[in-house]
């Protein structure tokens, strides 16, 4: 496999229809299992996240790099797959802080969760289709995101006691 085509794979992989089915499917599973809270933050993080990254988006309206090596045609500015990868990013180091007992299996995940938002980061800006400023602030608004509905959710949970 080339690397052109491996960046167009890791690109196709992390587009946010497939990450948000994934998420979803996630949701319902964490639900069935009585873990309705955990599946609610994620929601509201991963929607609250693509909101933000849309409404930016399509209200800057920021016209894509002219030598892309792929097509693009929506608006580039913030990157939709550096918010994803960075929700997801951000959501497995939570998780693995607050569940995982295990240090080294807890590094490990914290290092794949790293490793995919710079993969995936890298990916979009080999393909010519973002700048590195639309991966950063994609990137941002996922973290913050994030940490933004965990803060809501811990007050809530406060205050419900």
């Amino acid at each position: 496999m080339s690397m052109l085509n491996f960046q167009i794979l890791i690109s196709q992989i992390s587009g946010t229809a497939i990450m948000f089915s994934i998420i979803a499917v996630l949701c319902i599973l964490l639900y069935i299992k009585n873990h309705k809270k955990d599946s609610l933050k994620i929601i509201f993080t991963t929607t609250s996240a693509l909101f933000i990254t849309f409404m930016l988006k399509y209200l800057l309206k920021v016209p894509r790099p002219a030598h892309m090596l792929i097509v693009e045609t929506d608006p580039r500015f913030p990157s939709g797959h550096a918010t994803m990868a960075s929700v997801v990013m951000t959501l497995i180091i939570y998780y693995s802080h607050t569940h995982i007992k295990n240090r080294y299996l807890k590094y490990l995940l914290y290092l794949c969760a790293v490793s995919w938002f710079v993969l995936v980061s890298y990916s979009r800006l080999y393909l010519g289709v973002h700048y590195p400023i639309d991966i950063f602030v994609g990137g941002v608004i996922g973290v913050v995101s994030t940490v933004i509905v965990i803060k809501i959710f811990k007050h809530l949970h406060y205050y419900a006691s």
